[in-house]
């Protein structure tokens, strides 16, 4: 066909009111005619490349390095990790109750989805090698959309289940693993100040158990942040934050958290720390620009950071920090071998208000059983309205997970206490939410459920 935007084919639709070739983010796009009946259109945007299939409908979405990220269907998806673990997710029917069910799958499974994910981009790949008589549109032209596509293509057609290994085993070798992340920062750029967690005995808590303690010398984050670059490479451009891990990287010592965050800022950009919003366009599609720095706090570990300490962070890119809170009963987080208090978490909490940085707040949904049920309640509505928390921040309300011949479950057994069943879960979600109030100057914070045994990296 001629090198044009122009067609008498009909475009792939995206939504029933648009052509994809009418999306705004696909700036490039090209597509093929797969067969009686089939076609194929790929589209790059800033941050990934996707291939939408018409017979049967599905979709395949690659990073700009060709690895594939997800593959969806309509009403299921599955997310691949770069660990190389999937996240399935499927909405349920009507006759099942509705709701969306989530699971993490392993293995054959995950090696079986991107064989056969290889395998269509190859078929894909074929017809555009023939060229006019297999092509159908261009966008901008025929001429700009296969020089631009056919590169990329290339890379994720060589991204089977032998490259998808070698992947994981550089993975492997500089993370080692991720091991917890909150959901909004699901998408975030981690790096790793630390390794396990410094404390690690809180009764209910088996993420990081068995793990060595470790804290990186500068030089040591600096190799760090180098080798998660390379490793990431054009990927980068589709991660919208930067998330320094592990468990509690923030107890590091004030001097040394300067250093780290110098050598972030060698070679990250954030916005002004006067900016309150931070637009997508900022780091959408940019592989060093991004809109701020997370992590996790416990009130417990090292010195006590002061507002001082947090504006001196903020300066140099901290955004947010998440905070177990898990109740705001001192009873049930002494019987969970927590050694935190209200008083830490509303002093913590202040200061970095004060400081310019928003929080998250994690409730533990569950926690100390039937027991503890009415208790943790009443203390954690009543300790999360004295926070002061608003727009910006966050709540999560998350599930407490047993997992078998934990102490948790040991300890619970022996003392014969009564788990909450997902009912009384949801009841006591719904009546800690019942009991927040809210400044309508400060605004709302988001609140959401935080499923940690479905998280993938």
């Amino acid at each position: 066909m001629s090198d044009s935007t122009t067609t008498s084919q009909p475009i792939l639709r995206y939504q029933r009111e648009r052509t994809l070739d009418q999306v705004p983010g696909f700036g490039t796009g090209l597509q093929v005619n797969l067969g009686p009946d089939r076609h194929a259109y790929v589209a790059l945007s800033p941050c990934e490349m996707t291939v939408y299939f018409d017979n049967p409908e599905h979709a395949l979405h690659y990073d700009l390095e060709g690895r594939l990220l997800k593959t969806a269907e309509p009403n299921t998806s599955l997310r691949r990790g770069l660990s190389h673990k999937f996240l399935a997710t499927r909405k349920r029917t009507s006759d099942e109750g509705g709701g969306i069910e989530r699971k993490v799958i392993v293995g054959a499974e995950v090696d079986a989805v991107v064989a056969t994910a290889r395998a269509q981009l190859t078929e894909v790949l074929t017809h555009i090698y023939r060229g006019a008589t297999d092509i159908e549109f261009g966008k901008p032209s025929v001429h700009q959309a296969v020089e631009q596509l056919t590169p990329i293509l290339e890379k994720a057609e060589h991204f089977g289940v032998e490259a998808a290994f070698a992947h994981v085993h550089r993975f492997n070798e500089i993370y080692g693993r991720v091991a917890i992340l909150p959901p909004d920062q699901y998408n975030a750029l981690v790096l790793q100040a630390t390794e396990g967690c410094a404390y690690g005995s809180c009764l209910y808590c088996e993420l990081y158990r068995g793990l060595f303690h470790q804290r990186k010398t500068t030089p040591e984050f600096r190799d760090h942040v180098r080798e998660a670059i390379a490793f990431h490479g054009e990927g980068l451009r589709a991660r919208r934050s930067i998330f320094l891990g592990e468990a509690n990287a923030l107890a590091l010592p004030q001097e040394t958290l300067l250093e780290f965050f110098d050598v972030l800022n060698e070679n990250f950009v954030f916005p002004p720390a006067d900016q309150e919003t931070v637009p997508a366009r900022w780091w959408l599609g940019s592989k060093t620009q991004f809109d701020g720095v997370s992590s996790f706090l416990d009130l417990f570990t090292g010195r006590q950071h002061t507002t001082e300490d947090f504006k001196a962070l903020r300066e140099r890119g901290l955004r947010r920090v998440y905070i177990g809170l898990e109740s705001g009963s001192e009873a049930l987080l002494e019987w969970l071998c927590k050694p935190s208090t209200p008083e830490r978490v509303h002093s913590c909490v202040h200061a970095l208000k004060q400081a310019g940085i928003h929080v998250g707040i994690i409730v533990l949904l569950g926690a100390g059983g039937l027991a503890f049920d009415m208790v943790h309640r009443k203390k954690t509505a009543e300790l999360i309205n004295e926070l002061g928390l608003g727009a910006g921040d966050y709540i999560y309300f998350s599930p407490l997970v047993i997992y078998r011949n934990s102490r948790y479950e040991e300890q619970t057994r022996a003392l014969n206490v009564e788990r909450l069943t997902a009912q009384q879960l949801d009841e006591q979600e719904q009546a800690i939410r019942a009991g927040l109030r809210f400044d309508e100057q400060r605004g709302r914070p988001y609140l959401a459920r935080y499923e940690v045994d479905t998280f993938v990296y």
